[in-house]
């Protein structure tokens, strides 16, 4: 058996072409290393990130563009637009029961510290970065390889469904770890990333499209850091909405590193996921039913024909 190429699907082998893109990423994504301006390198990455895929899609993959889960139709805004609203529900949520608690303390305004710096630019800026962070991270860690891994794994013992569970057990395993080296990272920070991972790669596999886990991670971000001022991943935002510092016990509100980490981040990710699962089973008519490009294997002249 050729362990790089597949003669029956004439293209490389998963574990190949996810090598193939990681390659071919980090080529594009080089502009983004030449300059210091955040909000630009950002967009660099998104493109670059975005141009890979668009060039392993019909060269590598053998298959169209929409088959990761970009369809850019009126269902795709509506489902992006979904996930910006449970992402803000669920750290609206996670702000208000610590203020409740006791547990944060609102100590004034982004426009109060921001010096000579136009505080509006600052805040704009910070909403494009977490914009192009929950693209560019949604591609890299769920679009392209939860796809590709979706299929490799299938064989006579593993179905289309487990397979599928494998795919974002393992991509969310690296997003984990990708976020290992985040400043106040720990252990118990790396494992609620890694649940993280998972409920942003579970929209992707039950609606076949990306929309929703990229309104989630680019919600969850900007609300947490842009709007409340808790730290975002061990990442501080000094020019968000509200300044805040959290003082209750680092166990419920992650400390340092951010409500990622704490009780309080775990809640909010099973808010989405209750509220993902229910919009699934009623579009899909059934609890944890994948969509149903998952549910097979690959099929050339099905994906070539779309």
């Amino acid at each position: 058996m050729n362990i790089f190429y597949n003669p029956d699907e004439q293209r490389f082998r998963a574990a190949f072409r996810f090598l193939l893109f990681l390659f071919i990423g980090f080529i594009f994504l080089l502009p983004s290393g030449f300059t210091d301006i955040n909000w630009l390198s950002s967009i660099l990455l998104r493109c670059g990130t975005f141009l890979a895929l668009v060039v392993l899609s019909r060269t590598i993959d053998r298959r169209s563009f929409s088959s990761y889960g970009f369809s850019f139709n009126s269902l795709w805004v509506k489902e992006f637009f979904l996930g910006v609203l449970m992402a803000f529900i669920a750290q609206t949520f996670i702000f208000c029961a610590e203020y409740v608690f006791g547990w944060l303390e609102i100590t004034g305004f982004g426009w109060q510290r921001a010096g000579i710096e136009s505080w509006g630019w600052s805040f704009f800026t910070y909403f494009i970065l977490m914009l192009c962070v929950g693209f560019y991270e949604e591609i890299l860690f769920r679009s392209y390889p939860v796809r590709n891994f979706a299929e490799g794994f299938i064989n006579k013992k593993i179905s289309p469904q487990i397979s599928a569970w494998i795919a974002i057990t393992i991509t969310s395993l690296l997003f984990g770890f990708a976020h290992a080296s985040n400043p106040d990272a720990s252990l118990i920070s790396t494992t609620y990333i890694v649940i993280a991972g998972l409920m942003l790669g579970l929209p992707f596999i039950l609606t076949g499209r990306m929309a929703l886990s990229i309104g989630i991670h680019f919600s969850w971000n900007w609300v947490m850091g842009g709007i409340y001022g808790l730290p975002v991943s061990g990442l501080d935002s000094r020019r968000s909405l509200l300044q805040t510092i959290e003082t209750g016990p680092d166990s419920w509100t992650g400390g340092r590193f951010g409500p990622e980490a704490g009780f309080m981040g775990l809640i909010g990710m099973a808010i989405i996921l209750v509220w993902v699962i229910t919009y699934s089973k009623k579009h899909n008519e059934g609890v944890f039913k994948l969509h149903r490009s998952f549910m097979h294997d690959y099929q050339k002249d099905n994906f070539d024909n779309k």
